[in-house]
């Protein structure tokens, strides 16, 4: 009898995880208006000039002309602005590496931007503030595992919500143990380890909120992962250049951002493939990993970013870029690649060549176009300067005249200036970017060789 009640709560405990999993795949994803970025905070300089210290005086003599006296005088000297922080010629107090020239005037040059961080370091993905931990709990024996070879972790996630709204947010689909490192020193990987039913029952608490409110909130998420050490921990986001979530009135706290939203997007016109501008979901994968923090100084704190104009480490991470009025879908799903890595060759989805981004997102909207600048240019339809509309290629003469060896996607204004913008796999240098007035540019204009469509 015993037994059987204790089946009865197992299936009851079980039922219950799975009405939780299907709550849970009701919630939307967490929405990341720009690229993650961190920084060491450091909201407003060390005091400087008549507000701080002394920095040195300086003696001088002045005889007096009337009695002919000598008077030794002290002028003070004061630390110029950041030089405390950074010290003379720009030198890093720290030990840090020197830096070229001066100080550049910002509060915070210890930066990073991209989609790779350390457990521990709390990260901006707007309008979240994000800090991830991880922990080991008990050893969990399951029906069909070899015994002693699973665990219990938990994610420790601290959200900071700037937004005055809950934001909601499906654990089970969102976070995952992305890694393990094995005694030995082995790296194992895998995508299947994330909150389930059987994490829940372990663990045995209540399942977590299916929305982020605004402030500050922790979670614990339960993960059942082989026996090792948690490497690295991944939450995937969803790319959404045009949110403007609903912020809290204004106010400016030390250590705390006042980023604004981004500005919404455009409304489209009718174009060629207008049909196809309801692209799927762009997701951002940012993952922390337990490691050592290698560039910069040791921050004193977790990170917060500030919103100081400088440039950090990294690049930019290839989240949604919202495409111009009226661009078909082609140009949204190129735009998507921004920040991607140049490889000869390559025709994606993580790293291009020129010709390969092309082929690569025309494929994406069920179109084949031909492999290669040598089968794009003769083989797609010319159109003239004239003619072109957003998606039409722009191919060029960039290293020998009369050789058809580059091209890119024409997007129509995505810089509101007017002129034509083109996206590309520029070069190992560079990346997938975009290079605004393309036919003005000096570089580009005189190696334009003329214009393909697959409309």
């Amino acid at each position: 009898m015993i037994v059987c009640r204790k089946h009865q709560r197992f299936l009851l405990v079980g039922a219950l995880a799975f009405v939780v999993s299907l709550l849970l795949a009701c919630a939307g994803s967490v929405p990341a208006a720009r690229s993650p970025r961190w920084a060491c905070p450091s909201p407003t300089p060390l005091p400087y000039g008549e507000a701080g210290p002394v920095k040195e005086w300086n003696e001088h003599t002045v005889v007096d002309p009337t009695t002919g006296i000598p008077a030794t005088t002290r002028v003070p000297v004061y630390y110029e602005e950041w030089e405390r922080e950074y010290g003379p010629g720009g030198t890093l107090l720290n030990g840090g590496p020197p830096l070229s020239g001066p100080p550049f005037p910002a509060p915070t040059p210890y930066s990073v931007q991209g989609t790779s961080y350390t457990l521990g370091q709390r990260v901006e993905i707007w309008p979240m503030h994000v800090m991830v931990e991880a922990r080991s709990d008990q050893v969990v024996d399951l029906p069909g595992v070899a015994p002693n070879s699973q665990r219990l972790y938990h994610v420790e996630i601290t959200w900071y919500n700037h937004s005055a709204e809950a934001i909601p947010i499906n654990y089970g689909q969102s976070v995952r143990v992305r890694s393990v490192t094995a005694p030995n020193g082995a790296i194992v990987t895998d995508s299947i380890w994330g909150m389930s039913n059987t994490s829940l029952q372990v663990d045995g608490g209540s399942p977590p909120p299916s929305t982020i409110p605004p402030g500050e909130s922790h979670v614990s998420i339960p993960i059942i992962a082989p026996l090792e050490q948690i490497k690295t921990v991944e939450i995937a986001f969803q790319g959404m250049p045009g949110y403007n979530p609903l912020l809290p009135p204004p106010t400016t706290l030390p250590g705390t951002p006042t980023a604004t939203p981004a500005p919404a997007l455009p409304t489209a016109t009718p174009t060629p493939n207008s049909d196809l501008r309801n692209t799927d979901p762009t997701y951002l994968t940012v993952q922390w990993t337990d490691t050592e923090f290698k560039i910069g100084p040791r921050c004193g704190e977790r990170g917060a970013m500030t919103d100081w104009d400088g440039s950090g480490w990294g690049h930019e991470a290839a989240i949604a870029i919202a495409a111009p009025p009226g661009a078909s879908r082609v140009v949204q799903i190129a735009l998507n690649q921004v920040g991607k890595r140049y490889v000869w060759g390559s025709k994606g989805p993580e790293t291009f060549d020129c010709s390969g981004l092309m082929t690569w997102s025309y494929a994406r909207i069920g179109i084949n176009i031909p492999q290669g600048t040598a089968g794009q240019w003769p083989r797609l339809r010319p159109v003239s300067a004239a003619e072109v509309q957003p998606g039409d290629l722009i191919f060029f003469t960039v290293e020998t005249p009369g050789r058809i060896d580059h091209v890119g996607m024409l997007i129509g204004d995505q810089n509101g200036d007017g002129k034509w913008d083109m996206v590309h796999a520029s070069a190992p240098c560079c990346g997938v970017r975009v290079e605004y007035d393309v036919f003005n540019r000096p570089f580009w204009r005189d190696k334009i060789a003329g214009f393909r469509t697959a409309r």
